[in-house]
């Protein structure tokens, strides 16, 4: 896996990340890591979808 292919969550609203995930899937990758930084770590708004 690349740099290219990890979303970083931050402060930013949900559907931002996950169209950042569908795009790097548009383009051809095969797997995408999806990391938090900070406060993003126990905040992550992407675990509440789970």
């Amino acid at each position: 896996m690349t740099e290219d292919n990890i979303v970083y969550v931050g402060n930013k609203p949900v559907m931002n990340y996950v169209l950042a995930v569908v795009t790097q899937f548009n383009n051809g990758a095969s797997e995408v890591a999806v990391k938090a930084r900070g406060k993003a770590i126990s905040t992550c708004p992407l675990l509440k979808l789970c």
